[in-house]
């Protein structure tokens, strides 16, 4: 079993951090800056069952899985503050640097990519609120992604793996580049904020009715899946978007993520993670069967198949 920290204990860092998900508190580890992230009241909600969100549980377990696919993530430890189960994150900024987000790299000015964004609004059912197609357009005019193709492969791989563990909020401010302020040097973010992962609102009672009736499990696991991004004004199914094979780029996501998922190693963070510590819920069986059989579900009937037709293909 992972080691449960005690955040409580640690001495605060005195660095404040913004974002939308939840409460945050900075603090030292070894020497090092991390901060907290809190759960949020459900009260709001319409949770039966559930009286904080599991958001430092899936940005864990996200952040985790991420990282036994072999890309870069931050860092995150499962623990305890406030009477609370928190995550903690180490923030992988230096002293001189600073996220260049896509909020940031889309509104860098391109005659170009502003003539053909005029151009789709004026003649489609575009949603600049995250549209696909608008995203799609940048990636291709946008000088940031010109001069670091790494970028594009970035939110593809990012897109696949959010689609396999259901991260359905990979917004504008968690996805970028890191800038050098003194050499100007840039470089790809790591992997950050994978609370949304896993369905984080729903009580052990409802995961359980719907893992144990195979037409509501699909439903919930395949047919209701979303993605923040949107396609002709609709929310995005990405698993079908994955299936329908349309966008190349997307296709090699899955040529390169697709040999670096190890069901195993995933199942190892799982049972890794205790049911309950201090008497405060941590993961509970019914959590853990319900994603891991999300997962294998995802991974059998629609990753698979598809990673070995774009093989026959010759893609």
């Amino acid at each position: 079993m992972i080691k449960i920290e005690n955040f409580d204990l640690m001495n605060p860092s005195g660095i404040s951090y913004g974002g939308h998900g939840g409460s945050k508190r900075g603090i030292i580890i070894n020497n090092e800056r991390w901060f907290l992230k809190y759960p949020k009241s459900t009260k709001s909600m319409d949770v039966e069952g559930l009286s904080y969100s599991t958001t430092p549980l899936s940005e864990y377990l996200g952040s985790h899985i991420y990282e036994s696919i072999g890309l870069r993530t931050h860092e995150t430890k499962l623990g305890i503050a406030n009477g609370k189960i928190v995550v903690a994150c180490k923030d992988f900024l230096g002293s001189s640097e600073m996220i260049i987000d896509y909020n940031m790299i889309k509104n860098e000015y391109d005659e170009n990519v502003e003539k053909a964004i005029e151009y789709l609004s004026s003649s489609s059912n575009i949603d600049s609120n995250h549209d696909l197609e608008e995203i799609l357009l940048i990636m291709e005019e946008n000088p940031y992604f010109k001069s670091i193709p790494e970028l594009k492969e970035r939110f593809w791989d990012m897109f696949v793996i959010d689609a396999f563990i259901s991260n359905n909020d990979r917004n504008e401010s968690n996805w970028g580049l890191v800038l050098n302020k003194e050499t100007n040097e840039l470089r790809l973010s790591p992997v950050f904020d994978n609370g949304a992962a896993f369905y984080n609102k729903s009580n052990d009672e409802k995961l359980t009715t719907i893992y144990n009736d195979n037409f509501k499990f699909k439903q919930s696991v395949y047919d209701s899946s979303v993605s923040i991004y949107r396609l002709n004004g609709k929310r995005l199914n990405p698993l079908k978007y994955i299936e329908s094979m349309d966008n190349a780029e997307c296709n090699k996501a899955i040529l390169r993520m697709l040999p670096k998922i190890n069901m195993d190693k995933i199942i190892s963070i799982f049972e890794e993670v205790p049911e309950e510590y201090n008497g405060l819920p941590v993961l509970s069986e019914a959590q853990k069967t319900y994603y891991l059989k999300s997962l294998e579900y995802k991974y059998d009937n629609v990753l698979i198949p598809i990673y070995n037709k774009l093989l026959e293909l010759g893609n």
